[in-house]
């Protein structure tokens, strides 16, 4: 008969997640080095910056392709005279790639939060969430510091509760029942401690954001 699996304790579990952590951090070391090598490649291989009198910087994503592939059908085929533009490489200094990484620093960035104690009949005093295959161990009730981007996956888990109430058709005047959705976040948290100025104004979008 096989043995009965044994419940986890917190520290046992923390141990387990930041092993799991350390594994794919090497995976993601070996993807940035190469990431790395590919963008000092690119860097010597930009064209050097010209400014057209309209103001617009020429390694400006947003303005035109860095590159551009046109591919000719080929003459079997019935759109034979279609051509297909392939976009190439993005400049390093375009503003969509400065844009993206300001983001990615500003959702790494650390921030100290606690999460409410759940009065559920069945309360989950611990829970893990992940990001990009990192997981990340959360404690109800305990303060803890979180990349911003974890600490946004918990302000957008909601729960949508449904009343039951009686209105008046406007059309016969007759009555009809109406099921309104409330939502809720499922992990209320409280923000502890956050350096960047702009944290207030992320806060109030992402907790308010109707689409979560």
């Amino acid at each position: 008969m096989a043995d009965k699996p044994k419940n986890l304790s917190l520290k046992v579990l923390e141990k387990q997640i930041t092993e799991s952590n350390k594994t794919h951090d090497k995976r993601m070391e070996s993807i940035e080095d190469s990431m790395g090598k590919m963008l000092e490649i690119l860097s010597a291989k930009q064209a050097p910056a010209v400014i057209q009198p309209s103001g617009k910087d020429s390694r400006d994503a947003y303005q035109h392709l860095d590159q551009v592939d046109i591919e000719f059908k080929k003459n079997d085929d019935i759109h034979a005279d279609v051509e297909v533009e392939r976009p190439g490489i993005t400049s390093i200094h375009s503003a969509e790639f400065e844009d993206k990484m300001d983001q990615h620093k500003f959702d790494m960035e650390q921030i100290e939060i606690m999460v409410m104690p759940s009065a559920s009949t069945y309360p989950d005093h611990s829970f893990t969430v992940g990001v990009n295959g990192r997981l990340r161990l959360i404690v109800r009730g305990r303060k803890q510091w979180l990349p911003r981007c974890y600490v946004e996956v918990l302000l957008r888990a909601k729960i949508s509760s449904y009343g039951n109430r009686e209105v008046v058709n406007q059309y016969n005047n007759e009555m009809t029942v109406e099921n309104p959705e409330t939502k809720s976040h499922r992990y209320p948290l409280q923000i502890m401690t956050d350096r960047n100025p702009k944290g207030v104004a992320w806060l109030e979008r992402v907790s308010n954001d109707v689409r979560a």
